[in-house]
């Protein structure tokens, strides 16, 4: 059935509107409202063309069933995660495909302690209430309170955590809403240049997610400004990529890296494409890492169970303590200026003792329902001749320095590979070898 493929390893996501809908919205919040049992929601939305009906139809279900929701209205993913893991709330949703394509839009659910309710996390039992019960239109009446103002919380702790600085930056906020709460805390306070701040669905700068393609404009800006380094936000603003003094787009095992040595944590988590390099240099410093499939989900509860200082994922989502172990891409700026002004360096300088090989990552369309079957083909015959981990996908290691991974994506039918070498000609040679296994595997499967 196609409708539930919109369930995701940690989220909701599908296409507006036919994969998700008004309809199927309301009837997955009467799925969540049972299964969380609360009396009291938290809401909020992107800045999707489909965003606000999708969230008043979520917000009426709620009410329907007789909930008190606090309607934070327009909000970044990041602040409401800070303000879901105060503890106010019996659970949330946001309204949000953070960087899929515009047409596509989506859910994540969290519980009272700011969870994250993914697959093995409580969304397969929503998924069965979704699927296997009849809710009526019921409407006990509940009540709606304007939350706009709960706003000021995170925005009252970021400015606590603010240092004053000469740092010179540039921030793209792609169209999405990640100028809401950061402009009030930036404003007046530091020496920054802004692109693309307008709040428009159509994405027209660019494309919601950050990549070297829709980094071009920022990268230009940093250097013919000759600023200390660029930032870009992704559509709903929990993913921040930052890009060098010298245009160059920064990873995020790099900018994790700066986090884990300057914040002197104790104990990192990382998922399972990050380097060999990155675990072994902090461990030589006496750090404990402890790696992670890949997604939210499972940072935030490894980070909970290990009591994590800092925590990251490659493509650039950045946790800390300080934010209840949520992903927060405003707190993670100003630590990143805070580290600047400090060492009175430019990005590229501080980045010196991290250096990177060269790597390629690029991903592979295949039909959702091979994606899995091909990774654990492709794990029977790497494994045969080489070093493999199987945390996520299939992490091949040669050496410290060339090293590939290869696993399916969890929100699009897609299969991602990470490949990095100090080699080009051993990088392309990994390619061949990994590209025709899955072509090969895809044409065979039924």
């Amino acid at each position: 059935m196609v409708l539930l493929s919109i369930f995701k390893q940690y989220d909701i996501r599908g296409v507006y509107p036919k994969e998700i809908n008004e309809k199927i919205f309301y009837k997955l919040a009467k799925a969540c409202s049972k299964y969380f049992e609360g009396k009291t929601a938290l809401i909020g939305c992107d800045g999707r063309l489909s965003s606000l009906n999708l969230k008043n139809s979520v917000i009426q279900a709620l009410l329907d069933d007789g909930i008190e929701v606090y309607d934070v209205g327009l909000v970044s993913t990041s602040t409401f995660n800070f303000l879901i893991s105060l503890k106010k709330f019996d659970f949330g949703i946001q309204i949000t495909a953070s960087h899929n394509p515009k047409d596509y839009n989506g859910m994540k659910i969290y519980d009272n302690n700011g969870n994250s309710i993914g697959l093995g996390f409580g969304l397969e039992k929503i998924k069965e209430i979704f699927e296997n019960e009849k809710f009526n239109r019921n409407k006990i009446g509940g009540k709606l309170v304007n939350g706009d103002f709960l706003k000021k919380l995170h925005i009252d702790f970021l400015i606590k955590k603010a240092v004053k600085s000469d740092v010179k930056f540039a921030l793209d906020f792609s169209n999405g809403v990640g100028s809401i709460v950061l402009k009030e805390v930036l404003n007046n306070n530091y020496n920054f240049i802004s692109i693309n701040e307008k709040i428009d669905g159509n994405f027209p700068s660019h494309s919601p997610e950050p990549s070297e393609e829709s980094l071009s404009e920022l990268r230009n800006i940093v250097k013919i400004k000759n600023l200390d380094f660029g930032a870009c936000f992704d559509g709903d603003a929990d993913r921040i990529v930052f890009v060098d003094d010298e245009g160059n787009v920064i990873r995020g095992d790099q900018i994790l890296y700066l986090f884990s040595y300057h914040l002197n944590a104790k104990k990192i988590v990382c998922e399972v494409s990050f380097p060999p390099k990155f675990s072994k240099f902090l461990k030589s410093l006496g750090k404990e890492i402890y790696e992670t499939k890949v997604g939210r989900t499972f940072i935030i509860n490894k980070m909970r169970e290990v009591d994590a200082d800092v925590g990251g994922e490659i493509s650039s989502h950045f946790y800390f303590k300080e934010t209840n172990f949520m992903e927060d891409a405003f707190y993670s700026l100003l630590i990143l200026i805070s580290i600047l002004e400090k060492e009175k360096k430019k990005l590229s300088e501080v980045l010196k003792d991290y250096t990177l090989g060269k790597f390629i990552n690029y991903k592979i369309e295949v039909d959702e329902d091979k994606k899995y079957t091909i990774i654990e083909k492709l794990k029977d015959n790497f494994r045969k001749d080489y070093e493999v981990l199987e945390i996520d996908g299939i992490k091949v290691i040669i050496s410290d320095e060339d090293w590939f991974l290869i696993r399916a994506s969890n929100t699009e039918p897609v299969i991602r590979i990470y490949i990095e070498s100090l080699e080009e000609k051993k990088i392309e040679e990994y390619r061949k070898i990994i590209d025709n296994y899955i072509k090969s595997f895809a044409s065979n499967l039924k």
